[in-house]
């Protein structure tokens, strides 16, 4: 079985670390309380939103951030373990939204997380925020993911597709794919 992979916020702890830096550059950098606002909203661009950032505010934080984050991010409980465990018979197929930068760090970022967490996978795309042609291409069976419009899309397909539980998709509603709690949830699922 083919199983596509989302990393941020689905392997990883990514909005966690996100507020981590962004109280850091509130308080140090644009000198403000840190507050997060509270918001319902569906935009990939959410962290401008939650931190009550402008354009320009938001433009820096990635700046001065963005290669932090991606390499000091941490996997989400269990996650290593039972990726590892399905990749025993399944292939892994790591499919990100994760934008890279013209030097191409942030690929060699995720390479190397990966290997430090020593997760086992078969392929790794980068920088694909629609992902439906990678996954017909290598003949995805399920597909995990946290944003909605990927998982509605995958869905749409004919993949079997699940919704991992995140911050950016606690109020929408699933269509033809399920929401899962955790990565032990998930692998149940898969696993009968």
């Amino acid at each position: 079985m083919n199983i596509g992979i989302d990393i941020d916020d689905t392997i990883t702890k990514t909005s966690e670390e996100i507020d981590l830096y962004a109280k850091e550059y509130t308080e140090n950098v644009l000198k403000r309380k840190f507050e997060l606002q509270n918001i319902e909203i569906f935009d990939p661009m959410w962290p401008k939103h939650l931190y009550n950032w402008t354009d320009e505010e938001d433009e820096k934080f990635w700046d001065l951030y963005y290669e932090k984050i991606m390499e000091n991010v941490k996997p989400k409980e269990d996650a290593v373990e039972i990726i590892n465990n399905l990749s025993v018979k399944n292939n892994i197929i790591i499919i990100t939204a994760r934008w890279d930068i013209e030097s191409g760090i942030i690929a060699k970022i995720t390479e190397e997380w990966l290997k430090r967490n020593k997760i086992n996978y078969a392929k790794l795309f980068i920088g694909h925020t629609d992902k439906r042609k990678i996954s017909e291409e290598c003949k995805i069976d399920v597909f995990i993911d946290d944003s909605y419009k990927t998982c509605e899309q995958i869905a749409g397909l004919g993949i079997k597709t699940y919704m991992m539980d995140s911050r950016i998709n606690k109020n929408l509603k699933e269509k033809n794919w399920k929401r899962v709690y955790s990565w032990k949830e998930f692998e149940k699922e898969i696993c009968f």
